[in-house]
């Protein structure tokens, strides 16, 4: 009884991440974005600050680029079981989006300017916002902005992090 639950349950969830996802990348801007990540991460060896860039392009790419006018997508996440799943999944994938530009600006400051980073994601996430609501390229939320700049910290932290244990 309890296993068909939990089998019936993961089935659920893994149909629901599917359908999330598709509906927001094809395989193909997938597999473009993973190359130029790789390119520029190769390239970000030598020169460091090509890395924050790559990230402030996915994220535009992300949230503007791949929208046209009128765009009307929201995060599609709904299990039975948790009705509001899909704000938190919401949630969850702005957080997602700026943890690698948090990480990668923070490894490339000189001193650890915990000020200038997050109004780096405030501000950019504040663009974001700015631009959807006034070209309707997707939703402008005032939640977004602050899980942005939550996602910026933990990435900045977790560079942290790791430059203090090396």
């Amino acid at each position: 009884m309890i296993f068909s639950r939990v089998t019936i349950f993961l089935q659920e969830l893994l149909h629901q991440i599917h359908y999330s996802t598709s509906l927001n990348l094809s395989g193909k801007e997938i597999i473009f974005l993973a190359v130029l990540g790789l390119a520029a991460w190769i390239a970000g060896r030598k020169r460091p600050r090509i890395l924050p860039g790559y990230c402030i392009f996915l994220i535009l790419y992300i949230t503007l680029l791949r929208r046209a006018p009128g765009y009307d997508e929201s995060i599609r996440w709904s299990l039975r079981f948790w009705p509001g799943a899909g704000i938190w999944a919401g949630n969850l994938l702005n957080i997602l989006l700026y943890i690698p530009l948090g990480w990668t600006a923070a490894r490339t400051q000189r001193r650890r300017n915990w000020f200038r980073l997050l109004a780096l994601g405030a501000v950019l996430s504040v663009s974001c916002e700015c631009i959807q609501y006034l070209t309707g390229r997707g939703y402008a939320d005032v939640n977004d902005v602050i899980w942005n700049v939550v996602g910026m910290s933990v990435g900045g932290l977790g560079a942290r992090q790791i430059t203090l244990k090396h």
